[in-house]
């Protein structure tokens, strides 16, 4: 529940700036900043962060400074900033290396590779994910270890690696249904439902997509439900019924915005491209892949420029074979197409 926690720690902070406790102060930063950041409000995390940056600074704190940073690089990560995220990423990294702090290593790792699957490498996000995995298991830590499964379902699904996508997610949500972990739950159930559609398996897909956006729902998470009601509309883009895709890709659209996940953008305006070409009207298909074409050159977002390139190819019947390089293995047969 992060509303209430969030609550509490802006009480705690109250308290401590009364009794000028700098340490107190510092603690109650970053655990604000992690409950913003969790809500998806980056940029209220990201100024807290920076506070508690100046108090590492002030109290001689460098173990807090490297985790600081690693919040603030998943805040950057999360607005689809993912070349500076991994700035902030290596600077921690430094620290921990210097310092054998494996734990927050592993964690680091696993923050470093989502940034890396955001600018498109997912083959380099799974070397890393692999690493933070082995790290974990020989820590005994199951929960970090069922959140590496996770992330490594989400890279080798973009990867085009479908199958191995799916049992990654299977038995991430085995682990995290013994835990009783919600946020893990939700997170692998939206994992099976995306992996499920790229089978083609659309009504198993939406079933696990449910369960997820009711998770999410429970502790306050839009920045995930905004990719669950996205893999929604996707889904019903590929059953044929745009009207319904178009619903979710406009939900979705509302927390990318409220977030200002630029490359949540860029799928939301995929998605429109797909809702277009179905309808039949192929002016605004080029007008949303154009928009989405200059947002994922401007951040560098080199999976999504492919799929834009590859949609604008489809429908001129030219050819375009630029996942090859990034190492991908998707290949699409007529538009609509089922977007990892």
């Amino acid at each position: 529940q992060y509303r209430p926690a969030l609550r509490h720690y802006r009480a705690a902070l109250r308290g401590f700036q009364k009794a000028d406790d700098p340490k107190g102060m510092l603690y109650s930063y970053i655990a604000i900043a992690d409950t913003e950041r969790m809500l998806g409000r980056y940029k209220d995390a990201l100024l807290h962060y920076n506070h508690a940056l100046e108090l590492t600074k002030r109290l001689r704190m460098p173990s807090l400074r490297a985790d600081t940073l690693t919040g603030i690089g998943l805040c950057l990560r999360g607005m689809g900033e993912w070349k500076e995220a991994l700035r902030q990423f290596r600077q921690a990294k430094r620290y921990y290396l210097k310092h054998d702090d494996i734990e927050g290593l592993a964690f680091l790792l696993w923050a470093e590779a989502g940034a890396y699957r955001y600018g498109g490498e997912p083959l380099r996000a799974i070397e890393l994910l692999e690493e933070a995995l082995e790290i974990n298991r020989e820590l005994g830590d199951i929960e970090s270890e069922a959140y590496c499964l996770n992330a490594l379902g989400g890279a080798s699904r973009v990867a085009g690696l479908t199958e191995k996508s799916l049992r990654y997610y299977r038995k991430a949500n085995s682990i995290f249904t013994t835990l009783k972990d919600p946020f893990g739950r939700a997170y692998s159930f939206c994992g099976i439902g995306n992996a499920l559609r790229m089978k083609g398996q659309y009504q198993e897909a939406m079933k696990n997509f449910r369960k997820a956006l009711t998770l999410y729902g429970r502790i306050g998470d839009i920045v995930s439900s905004a990719y669950t009601l996205w893999s929604m509309g996707q889904t019903y883009t590929m059953i044929g019924r745009p009207s319904m895709a178009e619903k979710y890709y406009k939900r979705a659209y509302q927390y990318f915005k409220k977030t200002s996940d630029h490359r949540g953008k860029v799928y939301y305006l995929i998605g429109m491209a797909q809702w277009a070409a179905q309808t039949s009207n192929m002016k605004a298909f080029n007008r949303y892949l154009k928009r989405a074409l200059r947002i994922a050159e401007t951040y560098e977002f080199k999976l999504e420029h492919c799929h834009i390139l590859t949609m604008l190819g489809e429908a001129d019947s030219k050819n375009n074979n630029c996942y090859s390089p990034l190492g991908v293995k998707l290949k699409f047969k007529g538009l609509p197409f089922n977007i990892p």
